[in-house]
């Protein structure tokens, strides 16, 4: 919990200033196409960011795109991060420029698939990394933290926890539902419990305050929907509950929705987020989570997938609170009622994501803008947009006329 931190401040390595002062100074004949066009749109102002942020503790000589008023934030997934094309990320931050973005939520990939070598881990690096040795998290934190005017963006770096990879080489580990189906992607509880994956997310964290000084850590994906009923989740749940089996329906089916089983299931998110917690304590780092937003009128959070949200407040800094139109399990409630609900209860505790999924690839911009602008009337603080990559020039065109623009994407005048 942020009032419990004390700020600590900390320097970039000597790397960065390296590396970045070789990007600034080194003529364009000497890059790669790409890099030559990243070259030329650095700005002064910018450039003069960039050197404020790599020389000082943590750039706060810089003016900053948000205050504590109004944070408009862009999420950037793993696929941008580690796009093959070389002009994705430049594009990006050109946009960001054009919306008036104020900070970025960079992907760093999944704990088994992440966007930087590793030496201690290899077998994390996602085969983009293993292929090219690229730092893929650095080079968007660098394009992304300074906007073209020379302000400093506020950065997040998301750490997703679901698996892909490694529930295939340990498939002990898969979770498993109420008919015996084991899942592709959602680990058992017991499994961050007994097999190392809680220890692997705070190492994780940790490691990147270390690399990359953010702003914040963002976990998303922290939840256990409906694979938590394999053999060895039973003997976690006896354990817990006291209880002799699964509780049962009288048709001898498991009642999967019995409060004995949202209580276990919000215990164990608590838990992992709580040694989370722990570990960035002592840092000027916040800790932020997403959580899905509610159903039925059951407004302590999504009991169903172990989000309590009052308990997890304990230990996070903001719950960030998918509001997915276009996903039938986080699309109940609009913006306007989400702000109601929480927004208007403590507004430097929440934000509301939008998201812009749907069944058919993407929401419409009529439906990004109608949510865009009930946050505007709403005041909600903090607000962001994910994914960049289901963006299309309708979607920026949206932000631009909601957000405001200092200059168009086309010209950059």
């Amino acid at each position: 919990m942020s009032a419990d931190r004390k700020p600590r401040r900390r320097r970039r390595l000597a790397l960065l200033s390296v590396l970045l002062l070789s990007l600034l100074c080194v003529p364009p004949h000497g890059r790669t196409s790409a890099e030559t066009r990243i070259y030329h749109s650095v700005s002064a102002a910018r450039e003069q960011c960039l050197n404020t942020v790599q020389w000082t503790e943590n750039g706060s000589n810089n003016p900053m795109e948000s205050d504590a008023s109004s944070a408009r934030v862009i999420n950037v997934g793993f696929e941008d991060v580690t796009s093959a094309d070389p002009g994705r990320i430049p594009e990006i931050a050109k946009q960001l420029d054009s919306v008036n973005a104020t900070g970025v939520s960079i992907s760093v990939g999944r704990l088994d698939w992440i966007g930087f070598p590793w030496a201690e881990y290899k077998n994390m690096e996602s085969s983009e990394v293993a292929s090219t040795g690229r730092d893929y998290v650095r080079e968007a934190f660098d394009a992304f933290i300074c906007s073209d005017r020379g302000a400093r963006r506020t950065i997040s770096l998301n750490i997703d926890t679901l698996l892909g990879r490694e529930l295939e080489q340990r498939p002990e580990i898969a979770g498993v539902n109420a008919q015996g189906e084991a899942s592709k992607n959602w680990t058992s509880i017991s499994s961050w419990k007994y097999s190392g994956l809680t220890d692997r997310l705070t190492e994780l964290a940790s490691e990147l305050v270390q690399r990359y000084s953010p702003d914040s850590i963002n976990i998303t994906e922290m939840m256990f929907p409906s694979y938590t009923f394999g053999d060895a989740d039973l003997t976690d749940f006896q354990k817990f509950s006291g209880m002799n089996s699964w509780p049962l329906h009288p048709d001898g089916l498991i009642d999967t929705d019995a409060a004995a089983i949202y209580e276990w299931r919000s215990d164990a998110v608590g838990n992992i987020m709580a040694e989370v917690a722990t570990q960035l304590s002592g840092t000027e780092v916040e800790l932020t989570m997403d959580v899905r937003s509610p159903k039925n009128g059951d407004l302590r959070g999504r009991l169903d997938s172990g989000q309590d949200y009052a308990a997890l407040l304990k230990m996070v800094d903001r719950l960030n609170i998918w509001n997915f139109q276009g996903i039938d399990s986080t699309g109940y409630y609009a913006t306007d009622q989400l702000a109601g609900f929480y927004v208007d209860q403590d507004p430097t505790r929440y934000g509301i994501e939008i998201g812009l999924w749907d069944s058919d690839g993407a929401v419409s911009p009529e439906a990004l803008e109608k949510e865009l602008l009930l946050a505007e009337d709403c005041n909600v603080p903090y607000v962001s947009i994910t994914p960049t990559s289901l963006m299309d020039q309708g979607a920026w065109d949206v932000l631009r006329r909601v957000w405001g623009s200092p200059q168009t994407a086309a010209t950059g005048e």
